[in-house]
């Protein structure tokens, strides 16, 4: 046991995930009811996760704003998602001290962004997160030379920052549940063009501060026009399957609650949806450890799979009205466009007020130090 972590059976689990890969799978999901117009409040749940064979009860109530200006202490989605981000890099970096050997005094990780606006105040429609980047501070015994190690692979095997870094595209369905059966529409969809502004942003930040193995207490807060607004603490952790202890959602599904409150914000108003009861959007995504840990080279270490479904209540005469309905509301997500993208994050690390680590990750990077780890591996595997 070290950091609070006993991953003395990863190595055991390597051997297992080769031979049987459907338990190397974790699905997250979470469900947001539509607010109705006028609420300025979406409420996610999680949903049981599946883990491989096993089925792991999961249930956290996630509150997000959905105003920039609202009255309530919670998060927007883009405050959400940079904690989703943040806490995932942490995670990881503590798996990696972890086995190491490294024993931990403190750990933080503080991810950043601006949010365009458009000319109404609010964020504009399809824009992308601007400018990303998160730093880490850090309180270790370890050589500068292992930090610099640690922090490279957290770039390449962090599924949250890899989203950041990869195209990550979201399915979009429509479920109408009607006495006579189910009947499911594809909502095809693409973020809107940017549309002219004056360069307004407001400054998200997320920052995330370990306390013990996979547990963690995080804040968002955002900047704009010289005024802050934070959040109070959040728990984030695991499950106790995936080495936690239960006590809040994790980074996946903190993700998964940002992008549904923010589409369900968006499509509350539409009159597509009078004729309808019982809204709710779901949430789903997916990790594979086997990418992860490098066990097999072409599974991606993201998370990925991401989807979407409108489930409603009615007649499916109205499926293809709803379906353009959802379709314009992720043209004009901020989230959608950002995981469709694929930026550079800049990354930073600091000890004791002194940077060891500073720079640029790409895509392009971190698939080249997955393909050195994947050379090395099969060098070990040779003998």
């Amino acid at each position: 046991m070290r950091n609070g972590l006993n991953i003395t059976g990863v190595s055991e689990s390597v051997h297992e995930y080769r031979d049987n890969p459907e338990e190397a799978v974790s699905d997250f999901r979470v469900v947001t009811p539509l607010p109705a117009p006028g609420e300025d409040i979406a409420v996610s749940r999680t949903l049981a996760l599946r883990d491989g064979t096993y089925r792991i009860a999961r249930d956290f109530t996630l509150r997000h704003r959905l105003t920039l200006d609202g009255g309530s202490g919670d998060p927007t989605p883009a405050e959400s998602m940079l904690a989703a981000v943040a806490a995932c890099v942490l995670t990881t970096k503590i798996n990696g001290f972890t086995s190491r050997g490294v024993s931990l005094n403190s750990l933080r990780t503080t991810a950043r962004a601006r949010l365009p606006l458009g000319a109404d105040g609010a964020p504009a429609a399809g824009a992308v997160l601007d400018a990303l980047s998160w730093s880490t501070d850090i309180d270790c015994d370890a050589p500068t030379a292992t930090l610099r190690s640690i922090n490279e692979l957290v770039g390449a095997f962090s599924p949250n920052h890899q989203s950041a870094l990869d195209s990550s595209p979201v399915e979009v369905t429509v479920t109408v549940h009607a006495p006579g059966g189910s009947e499911v529409f594809l909502v095809e969809w693409a973020p809107a063009s940017p549309a002219e502004t004056d360069g307004r942003t407001v400054a998200a930040e997320a920052d995330v501060v370990w306390e013990d193995g996979s547990e963690s207490a995080y804040t968002t807060s955002l900047t704009a026009d010289g005024e802050t607004r934070t959040t109070d603490p959040l728990v984030v952790d695991q499950a106790k399957q995936m080495l936690g202890i239960d006590k809040g959602p994790n980074s996946q599904e903190i993700l998964l609650a940002a992008l549904t409150a923010e589409v369900a914000g968006l499509l509350r108003r539409d009159p597509a949806l009078i004729p309808v009861t019982g809204a709710r959007l779901h949430g789903s995504g997916r990790l594979d450890t086997r990418g992860m840990l490098n066990v097999v080279r072409e599974v991606p270490s993201r998370f990925h799979d991401l989807r979407l479904d409108l489930a409603v209540d009615g007649d499916p005469a109205h499926g293809r009205a709803l379906a353009a309905a959802l379709g314009a509301a992720m043209s004009r997500a901020v989230l959608p466009a950002t995981l469709l993208a694929r930026l550079t994050v800049a990354v930073e690390m600091t000890r004791d007020g002194r940077q060891e680590v500073s720079g640029l990750t790409t895509l392009a990077q971190t698939e080249a130090v997955r393909d050195e780890v994947t050379r090395r591996q099969l060098a070990a595997q040779q003998g």
